[in-house]
């Protein structure tokens, strides 16, 4: 008999597939229960249980507004939960981009929920708890990671729940198998951000930062450039960089959208070595400017130019 989880009899044998079957038959146009629910003859395994109307875990998902319990076959919680999650998203307008994007990728999301189902050690007894709020969500599953650390991203190829997985992969949440923690990160390669893998030995937590963390920190890293240069007068990309702990690149970002907002200037061609000066405030360009000679005061009288 196999080791595997979802081969071994289920302790509860008294069990119905009305959701299972409803959702099969508009899915698939069939109802019967896929191949390998049985441990042996007339004795359902535990995969059947968490196909089960009566399966004993659950994804619990909190909110600020409180907390939701999802019932029925495990991996249709998981669907109801993502689908959930995409319809509370919001978009959002990052800077320097033309497109508005999700505040958390859905496909982030899938995967995460996907991974926290397929890798879960239901020996344990614990629910998925999934952690949403305006600066990210974070999925912690009962039962350590499965793999290992291949080029500083985490690959698992040895799902604890391989029967669940097929079905995840049969319905499009899992893409590919041992490539679900790469999808996730490469959903944050240009965003500058990147989610959070934490494994302990009996949990695994995925947190996924909102994409407009990385707008309210150039906010933040832009104020802060702006006050350097007030105190400075002058500054250049690589000095602004390591002074401030700003990566070169962010810096880069933060530079092109001040001078888009013509708030600094820059002496000679564009390089990350060239002094950028602050340009003086508009109330304090026309001081100046009322101060040349030849130009009217506010008494209406023109300064000599004689002296």
């Amino acid at each position: 008999m196999s080791n595997n989880f979802e081969d071994r009899p289920a302790e509860r044998q008294k069990m119905t597939f009305k959701t299972y079957r409803e959702f099969a038959r508009k899915r698939w146009d069939e109802s019967s229960l896929p191949e390998g629910t049985y441990a042996r003859r007339n004795v359902y395994n535990n995969f059947a249980l968490l196909l089960a109307d009566q399966c004993p875990w659950h994804l619990v998902l909190r909110t600020k507004n409180g907390e939701k319990v999802y019932f029925g076959p495990l991996f249709i919680q998981m669907i109801e939960c993502a689908i959930l999650l995409k319809e509370a998203t919001p978009f959002v307008q990052l800077l320097g981009r033309a497109s508005r994007y999700k505040r958390l990728p859905s496909v982030a999301v899938e995967e995460a929920l996907a991974n926290a189902v397929i890798h879960f050690d239901a020996s344990l007894e614990q629910d998925i708890i999934i952690d949403f709020n305006e600066e990210s969500l974070t999925i912690t599953s009962p039962g350590g990671f499965i793999g290992e650390d291949l080029f500083d991203v985490i690959v698992s190829t040895c799902p604890r729940n391989p029967k669940t997985s097929l079905l995840l992969k049969r319905l499009g949440y899992v893409r590919l198998e041992g490539s679900g923690l790469r999808q996730i990160k490469g959903c944050y390669t240009t965003s500058g951000l990147m989610p959070t893998i934490m494994s302990g030995s009996d949990s695994f937590c995925i947190q996924l930062p909102s994409l407009d963390n990385r707008q309210r920190t150039n906010l933040q890293e832009t104020e802060v450039v702006l006050e350097y240069l007030r105190c400075n007068g002058s500054g250049n990309i690589v000095t602004i960089s390591r002074l401030l702990m700003i990566q070169v690149h962010n810096m880069d970002f933060i530079i092109d959208t001040l001078e888009s907002e013509n708030k600094i200037m820059v002496m000679g061609l564009r390089s990350k070595r060239s002094l950028f000066y602050l340009k003086p405030a508009a109330e304090e360009q026309e001081d100046s400017i009322l101060q040349r000679p030849g130009i009217r005061s506010s008494a209406g009288m023109p300064d000599c130019i004689c002296c």
